[in-house]
């Protein structure tokens, strides 16, 4: 089963990246615009960009509009096979917010949301001894969120039983998907969703223990914690700096190796190999950058 993960998890490495980048440069609507690929489509996919009723949004509906950051996601989500059509969009939704609903079969992920990130993001590095840069916070935050919710809708349309909170198991798969794409990405990402975290429980004058989601401050450690497990190369300075401490370290590998056996027993067998062959042949040729 080992061996079926390592096959299978680099075949989209070629998207994630687009997908990061398209999603940060959609800051610079001066960039030149890329095209999906059209060949890499999965019927059950479909995604919308809802024009926002607030002239607030509008800026930012267009240039995610502009650089196609849901069809890059989808994409990058085109080897799944599901029993149904899952509708992806971005919505103006008068909060702060990202969700999937299983009566509607939809991930939404919400301007005021990305508005909010990027007025949020840090002009210099962030929290954790300076390690987080602004687009982590950006673009890390925004695909660990997205992630998330569409881990909640694996669980739903692939109809995955989930022992304990729901909401970590989202962040299970979310933070494992981060850490299949190479260094540079799992940095960015798991260093994202650090920050979203940590930004929380600094605004917050108690944890809000009868959430369902666990605290801010668990997930933070949690995520911390499946990164060293996953790379420990990657992220060792969070435990020379004392950001994990070593008693947690030292079962984080046992922590990754729970998460990988998951995906491996219950997503994996819904990878459609012959489009993962596809998304491993495709070259991408962005860089990131933003305002």
């Amino acid at each position: 089963m080992h061996r079926i993960v390592t096959d299978w998890v680099p075949a989209p490495a070629a998207i994630l990246p687009a997908f990061l980048a398209a999603t940060w440069l959609a800051a610079s609507p001066a960039l030149a615009q890329v095209s999906a690929a059209p060949e890499l489509k999965n019927p059950r996919i479909i995604v919308d960009y809802v024009e926002p009723r607030s002239p607030e949004f509008q800026d930012l509906y267009e240039r995610l509009k502009k650089r196609q950051v849901l069809e890059e996601l989808a994409q990058f989500l085109s080897p799944l096979k599901l029993p149904l059509t899952l509708r992806i969009k971005f919505e103006e939704c008068g909060m702060i917010n990202s969700d999937y609903s299983p009566l509607d079969l939809r991930v939404r992920i919400c301007y005021d949301l990305i508005d909010y990130l990027e007025r949020r993001a840090p002009k210099a590095n962030a929290p954790l001894a300076g390690m987080i840069t602004r687009e982590d916070a950006i673009v890390g935050t925004v695909v660990g969120i997205t992630l998330h919710e569409i881990g909640h809708a694996l669980f739903d349309l692939l109809q995955v039983p989930v022992l304990g909170k729901e909401e970590d198991a989202a962040d299970q798969i979310a933070g494992f998907i981060m850490l299949q794409f190479g260094k540079d990405i799992a940095r960015t990402t798991i260093n994202g969703a650090i920050f979203d975290w940590v930004t929380m429980a600094s605004a917050s004058s108690r944890p809000s223990f009868e959430d369902i989601h666990s605290t801010p401050q668990q997930r933070v450690y949690a995520f911390a914690c499946l990164g060293y497990g996953g790379d420990p190369d990657t992220f060792k300075d969070y435990v020379q700096k004392g950001e994990l401490p070593p008693q947690r370290a030292a079962n984080c590998k046992s922590e990754y190796e729970q998460a990988k056996l998951a995906f491996a027993k219950k997503i994996l067998p819904y990878v459609d190999p012959d489009l993962m062959k596809q998304v491993q042949s495709r070259t991408w040729n962005l860089s990131a950058g933003g305002k």
